[in-house]
């Protein structure tokens, strides 16, 4: 928990990475092995790690929920190219933050380059995700956004899902990212949505193996896929890490590329 604690703090010290830089301060070597072992983040260094992130650049973009009676923070930013696509809600991994310089960082802000809303949630224990994915489509819907794609990494990919299974219709695809082993393997095709299931060649092996079991089934679902675009797509990055380093340029074309032809479009304007 010390190691946790200490990648936590000292990366939202130092603010985001630009792209194609690996996170500062610390290797994804040190933070993957920290996640690997931490347990649920605490609230007194949640209430930290919002305190760093609200004195961090990222101010700019917060926006107070409440899940359960309880604030949440999140980081909100509009789209920016004046032709609106949707929202995109963006789930880190354990061990992160909702500006992470791997991943959810680089995307939440990139994205509305390209006509997508994104909100990127700050997440601590497990069992609050459900309540604070709740919150944030209530946001979403008070701004009358219905086009919705949820965005997760690492465990927030697991959680992505599993919101995607318990509540059909709520969104309209996922993108999961560097998703490790689910707890049941079915879950895959009991999510109604278009699924990009995308990860890196130099992940860690459970990471890889994972993707390569959910590829025979994501392979039933696109034969099985009466529809014009394949109801699941896997691609994997070569050399890419846990956390994209030095291919985090990939991993945004990729993403735009999936959004683009998969959700683009279905907008209701605010």
């Amino acid at each position: 928990m010390k190691t946790l604690r200490y990648v936590l703090l000292l990366l939202l010290s130092t603010g985001p990475a630009q792209a194609e830089e690996p996170p500062p301060a610390a290797t994804a070597a040190d933070v993957s092995a920290a996640a690997t072992t931490a347990a649920p983040t605490p609230p007194a260094i949640e209430q930290e790690v919002v305190a760093r992130l609200r004195a961090s650049p990222a101010a700019a973009d917060a926006q107070e929920l409440t899940a359960d009676g309880k604030p949440v923070m999140a980081l909100w930013r509009a789209e920016t190219l004046g032709q609106a696509q949707g929202a995109v809600v963006l789930l880190h991994d354990i061990g992160a933050h909702a500006d992470w310089p791997g991943v959810v960082g680089p995307l939440r802000q990139e994205l509305p380059r390209h006509g997508w809303h994104t909100l990127s949630l700050q997440l601590a224990a497990a069992e609050e995700t459900p309540a604070r994915l709740r919150a944030a489509l209530a946001f979403l819907a008070g701004k009358n956004i219905r086009n919705i794609i949820l965005l997760g990494h690492g465990a927030g990919a697991q959680a992505a899902l599993r919101h995607a299974v318990d509540n059909k219709g709520s969104v309209n695809g996922l993108v999961l990212i560097a998703m490790g082993q689910t707890e049941d393997p079915t879950l895959l095709e009991q999510a109604a949505v278009p699924i990009y299931d995308i990860y890196g060649s130099a992940d860690r092996l459970e990471v890889r193996t994972a993707g390569a079991q959910r590829l025979s089934a994501g392979r039933r679902l696109v034969r099985r896929a009466d529809t014009e675009l394949p109801r699941y797509r896997q691609f994997v990055v070569e050399a890419a890490d846990h956390f994209f380093n030095r291919q985090t340029g990939i991993l945004q074309r990729r993403v735009q590329g999936w959004l683009r032809s998969h959700a683009e479009g279905m907008e209701i304007r605010l």
